[in-house]
């Protein structure tokens, strides 16, 4: 089945090219009525691919949805146009504008979760990237660079402000939430860049925590629990509720992880992403580092 998905998700997308025009900037641009229209009836297909009843119709109206999306994508000034009506999805820019990620979940049977994106340039002529969702094929996924076609999917919702370079290379670090399985959810911290023949990675070994270097950071915990995964502008770190098991017999049974009020934080130096325990959100700045906890 997932090979099936990511077949159709190649083939309405991959040949796609996007012809834009305009002034970049605070420049207003105009579009077509298109658009506004289009963006009514992918509004449609969203509410049904996240309301309906049965996977098969929310994966049907998906469907759907991507076609008529590979479509408005084609218009003139596409990549302007904010799409605000589309509130189940997230669309996000990366913060020196050269292009948006377009990410949203739906809901399959048993209660797991398949993850659809794209990823649009801003320049002329440029290819809509599909993004395809492997993540099952992908254990422990923290090991693994990966591109477009074996991306570790996620409904990213947050883009950090600032691009962290490394040797040339331009990462742009991504939050976002997997729905996951039925008893567990996820929070995930990945890098997005570019490699020299242009082609979009995921994943870099810049994430450094107790147990070594790692390509992204993968959270697990409850269904019924909650954490909070963002950047902290004050402190300049990424910031996130510390996780422990409820029951300590279920130690690294990540269906019972929940959050204990504490914090950790990531700081980016010397070209890592450096994991930090019990942060102290009270100061401006954070506590020095402890002895790591267990996870």
């Amino acid at each position: 089945m997932r090979f099936v998905f990511g077949i159709c998700f190649s083939l309405l997308f991959s040949t796609l090219v996007l012809a834009q025009s305009g002034k970049k900037g605070d420049a207003a641009f105009s579009y077509s009525p298109e658009l506004v229209s289009d963006e009514l009836e992918l509004s449609v297909y969203m509410w049904k691919a996240v309301r309906a009843d049965s996977a098969f119709d929310r994966n049907d109206a998906n469907y759907l949805f991507i076609r008529k999306l590979a479509q408005t994508l084609r218009q003139e000034n596409a990549y302007h146009y904010p799409f605000d009506s589309l509130k189940a999805i997230s669309i996000l820019e990366a913060p020196d504008k050269s292009f948006k990620i377009f990410s949203w979940q739906v809901k399959q049977e048993g209660a797991s979760y398949r993850h659809f994106g794209c990823l649009l340039k801003n320049e002329p002529s440029a290819s809509l990237i599909p993004l395809i969702d492997q993540s099952d094929e992908l254990t422990p996924g923290t090991d693994t660079v990966v591109g477009s076609k074996n991306w570790f999917g996620a409904a990213y919702y947050q883009i950090l402000p600032d691009i962290r370079k490394v040797k040339k290379v331009k990462y742009y670090t991504l939050i976002g939430y997997d729905g996951f399985e039925p008893f567990s959810q996820r929070k995930i911290i990945d890098v997005l860049w570019f490699n020299e023949s242009g082609e979009v990675q995921f994943g870099a070994p810049i994430f450094k925590l107790p147990g070594g270097i790692f390509t992204r950071v993968i959270f697990e915990y409850a269904k019924d629990a909650n954490m909070q995964l963002r950047w902290d502008a004050e402190n300049k770190m990424i910031i996130g509720d510390h996780l422990v098991p409820r029951n300590e017999a279920n130690r690294g049974l990540y269906f019972d992880y929940a959050t204990d009020g504490s914090f950790d934080g990531f700081s980016f130096k010397k070209g890592l992403w450096i994991y930090q325990d019990n942060v102290d959100l009270r100061m401006k700045t954070s506590s020095p580092p402890t002895s790591p906890r267990k996870p």
